[in-house]
């Protein structure tokens, strides 16, 4: 029942609410263009004064452990260590933590990016926020609330699972699950819900290995998540993915891939609005799960948050497939994003592309740049009927556009239970 007061230095004005019996309160603060240093004086039955605050981009960071894989892990992580010096970046760590009820706080601090204590951001964030402020000028914040081995469906409010009928979801009880990243609903409760309504430009989110195993289910479960936590929030706000990087062995002949799958999910979500996708399938390593060139991923990232949230006139994707339209015994693969032509690094032979005729069995195929178009054939499919690109694991791939953007593995068919004629 006490009054509590808020006095925001950068207009001097004050505002004022009841606290609700429970103690707790809320006030919405009108915040003026990006900026600081700030002071929030907030008096109650007693006085708390916080300073050193600016306003600029607060953006969440998300996901399993390559969001959650820091700085200081990565390559050039010297280099950018030392460039935080510069920059006006801070970050919050959500402590990782599940829960079988919905926390309302949670034990942690904004931290300044700093060299003594940046090398355990996540390095997807800090690269993101660094590209962004490095092209917006503003400080930017970064709230990472990342689970290394997490499910998309523990990321997802209770009600939300329950709309999934083949989920078992937990029921409410005191209690965590420790480093149990599989249980429905457990890392919204513990670490997502105590910062739903923080007021954020959108979210940037790495995740889907823990999900290859169910990649077909993932085009329903990715979208329902995002629109959970933008009901929650209030708004549409901007969510850009990463699609999974290539991994485990090369496939050196056409294969069944649940990790393709998972990536075709992925480039699904897209049809949603307000998101976007970096693709990494060019910057994987064959046999570490956390990739290190994390300085890339952000750069990707940051392109399409420049593009599409703040309205900046660049390339921000790779070629993405279109259509397609047979013609005799070839396919022709129409693109988006071909900004500056399609072509390969180096000039090199077109790779990676596979070809089926009416037995459903693929073949290696010859690729030809021809415009913006891909002509595909093989000599061992006289009718072709469908084309696949990067369709691997651990894919042999090699299209870029003009400025050297991979292109997103794809396929022109929906088949299952595929046989291969080379193997």
């Amino acid at each position: 029942g006490t009054t509590v007061t808020v006095t925001s230095s950068w207009n001097d004005k004050s505002y004022s609410t009841k606290a609700g019996r429970d103690g707790t309160w809320r006030i919405m603060l009108h915040t003026p263009e990006a900026g600081g240093p700030y002071v929030l004086t907030i008096t109650g039955d007693n006085t708390l004064i916080f300073s050193d605050i600016y306003v600029g981009e607060v953006w969440l960071a998300s996901g399993q452990s390559n969001m959650a894989m820091q700085l200081k892990e990565c390559y050039e992580s010297t280099k950018a260590i030392l460039t935080s010096q510069k920059s006006n970046i801070r970050f919050i760590n959500v402590p990782p933590l599940g829960s079988y009820k919905p926390l309302t706080d949670i034990k942690a601090d904004w931290v300044v990016a700093a060299p003594e204590n940046v090398g355990d951001c996540s390095a997807v964030a800090w690269y993101f926020a660094h590209f962004i402020q490095e092209n917006l000028g503003v400080p930017v914040g970064i709230i990472n609330a990342s689970f290394g081995g997490s499910v998309v469906e523990t990321w997802m409010s209770r009600e939300t699972c329950q709309t999934l009928g083949d989920i078992s979801v937990p029921e409410v009880s005191d209690g965590t699950t420790g480093w149990e990243a599989n249980i429905p609903t457990t890392m919204y409760n513990g670490m997502l819900n105590p910062i739903v309504g923080y007021g954020i430009q959108g979210c940037i989110w790495y995740q889907g290995e823990s999900n290859a195993g169910e990649a077909f289910q993932y085009r329903d479960l990715m979208p329902l998540m995002i629109t959970d936590w933008r009901n929650r929030w209030g708004y549409d706000f901007p969510f850009y993915m990463v699609q999974l990087a290539s991994f485990t062995a090369k496939q050196t002949a056409p294969v069944e891939s649940t990790w393709a799958e998972l990536r075709e999910a992925q480039t699904r979500t897209l049809h949603l609005q307000n998101t976007g996708m970096a693709v990494a399938i060019d910057i994987g390593e064959e046999f570490d799960i956390h990739p290190k060139n994390k300085q890339e991923v952000g750069r990707r990232l940051a392109l399409v948050a420049r593009a599409q949230t703040y309205g900046e006139k660049i390339p921000y994707s790779g070629p993405m497939y279109d259509t397609y339209q047979i013609e005799g015994n070839k396919i022709r693969i129409y693109f988006k994003h071909t900004d500056g032509g399609l072509k390969t690094q180096n000039n090199e032979t077109l790779k990676g592309f596979t070809i089926s005729g009416v037995d459903h069995k693929f073949h290696w195929a010859d690729a030809v740049i021809d415009g913006n178009s891909i002509i595909v054939s093989s000599p061992e499919v006289a009718f072709p009927i469908a084309v696949r690109y990067a369709w691997a694991d651990n894919p042999i791939c090699n299209l870029y556009n003009g400025v050297n953007l991979p292109a997103s593995p794809f396929r022109t068919d929906d088949w299952q239970g595929i046989t291969y004629g080379n193997k």
